[in-house]
């Protein structure tokens, strides 16, 4: 019987590492699939299609596709690229466009990007950290969860990160996710500094039938990392529930 994958996509800046807790517990839950948690491409370009065209190209096809903040953007990015070819989306954290846009208020405000992107050209040093404690904040241990993450992000060359802000900047999938014909969980940190809790609920109204929102309690944007078991069970029991009518391998699998 063929192997069911799931591709999970890092957030801004990051190798896979600090998301290797929610893959053994993905994995833990759902043994029947193989999770891929896939590093970026060296690529500096401040294109989104150059992003995912190179994704397309080095990722599994037929996957599930899943991702963290960037990552999940980027994830839905790719799932509109291939079409019908994905299993499902399973974004954690993100937005439909990072950034405030007319009619999308529900985002970081341009001129905070701005300034972030600015003070990271000036010194990557501080605005890595800065961005490291508004992912950690609003859990249960933000002082380490944010050390955690500056030490991942400062392994990160300083042009792969300028890049990743440009992406950040130009995505803008609010159209595409009432577009996908396929199963989509997203799932939001009610702390989160980063994607405003607004953000859902606009989100959920552009969603087709086989789309929902989830909304995690006592979290922060980097509730993926802190809060790996739960945040396994959620995409564990959304895999199952719309993995049954395409693969029943999955069944049996542990929780």
């Amino acid at each position: 019987m063929r192997e069911d994958t799931l591709i999970l996509l890092p957030g801004w800046a990051l190798a896979p590492s600090p998301l290797e807790p929610l893959v053994r517990a993905l994995q833990k839950r759902l043994p029947g699939l193989s999770v891929l948690c896939a590093g970026y491409p060296e690529l500096t370009s401040h294109r989104p299609e150059s992003w995912v065209a190179v994704l397309d190209r080095e990722l599994p096809q037929d996957a599930w596709l899943a991702g963290w903040s960037l990552g999940g953007m980027l994830a839905t990015a790719l799932a509109q690229w291939r079409g019908r070819q994905v299993r499902g989306l399973i974004t954690l954290g993100s937005n439909a466009s990072f950034v405030a846009r007319p009619g999308w208020p529900e985002a970081m405000g341009t001129e905070i990007f701005v300034a972030f992107r600015g003070g990271f050209q000036h010194s990557p040093a501080r605005a890595f950290a800065r961005f490291a404690q508004l992912s950690a904040q609003g859990g249960r241990d933000a002082r380490r969860l944010g050390s955690e993450l500056l030490q991942a992000l400062q392994a990160t060359p300083r042009d792969q990160a300028l890049a990743g802000l440009a992406l950040l900047d130009e995505l803008d999938l609010r159209d595409v996710l009432g577009q996908l014909r396929i199963p989509q969980l997203h799932l939001f940190g009610d702390n989160d500094l980063l994607v405003p809790a607004a953000a859902r609920r606009a989100i959920a109204k552009r969603l087709p039938s086989l789309g929902r929102t989830e909304l995690l309690s006592g979290v922060g944007h980097a509730f993926p990392l802190e809060r790996a078991d739960e945040t396994a069970e959620r995409m564990a029991m959304f895999l199952n529930q719309s993995g049954q009518g395409q693969s029943g391998q999955w069944s049996g699998a542990s929780t």
